[in-house]
């Protein structure tokens, strides 16, 4: 008896936890985009991204004076990278790889929680000020990547030095046994052009 009720208990407790581990849906998985704000969120990253990629493109060009008709030129590239990002990367293209991501990486009871959360005024705040957070995380970062760069250059030079300095000698060439190495040839005299007879 007592092995029959243990048996039932298992029998309910992995379908407990089968119903907890239960793929989502897609209607619930496109609810919590639509409470996070997901579109939103994807268009104000693209726009950092394009902010961001203008930005380095002058940091290339730092010290460089640029024509008019040059200028243009960038300008005009700058552009059409910003077209191609937001053809490709927007949220209706988006979208269906995301649904697919979550359903096969959350749960129903994990999906069901998060939007317990996301509705709530913290979640809601979470959503609000995360982009801020996290552009004012990268503007930190990318400080600390400029103060680190120029030791990274040393720590490179130093380790070219190192491998140099380690690589095995080249083998002398090899001779027959008492051969001798072939000597340069010595320099062969000009002739000399023939006395010219003085005039008469």
């Amino acid at each position: 008896m007592k092995l029959v009720v243990t048996l039932v208990f298992a029998v309910f407790a992995a379908q407990a936890a089968l119903a907890q581990e239960a793929k989502p849906s897609e209607a619930s998985v496109r609810q919590l985009f639509e409470v996070m704000h997901s579109s939103k969120l994807l268009d104000a990253y693209m726009t950092q991204i394009d902010t961001t990629m203008r930005a380095s493109m002058q940091q290339a060009l730092a010290g460089q004076q640029l024509n008019p008709k040059q200028q243009k030129i960038l300008d005009d590239m700058g552009r059409q990278i910003g077209s191609l990002v937001k053809a490709e990367l927007n949220w209706p293209a988006i979208e269906p790889l995301m649904i697919d991501v979550y359903r096969n990486t959350f749960s129903q009871h994990e999906v069901d929680g998060m939007l317990a959360f996301y509705r709530s005024e913290a979640g809601q705040a979470v959503i609000a000020k995360l982009p801020t957070a996290m552009q004012q995380s990268m503007t930190g970062i990318q400080s600390h990547a400029q103060a680190l760069t120029p030791k990274i250059v040393q720590l490179e030079k130093d380790t070219a030095a190192q491998l140099k300095a380690a690589a095995d000698p080249q083998p002398a060439a090899q001779f027959p046994q008492g051969a001798q190495p072939p000597q340069p040839t010595p320099p062969q005299p000009q002739p000399q052009p023939p006395p010219q007879s003085p005039h008469r």
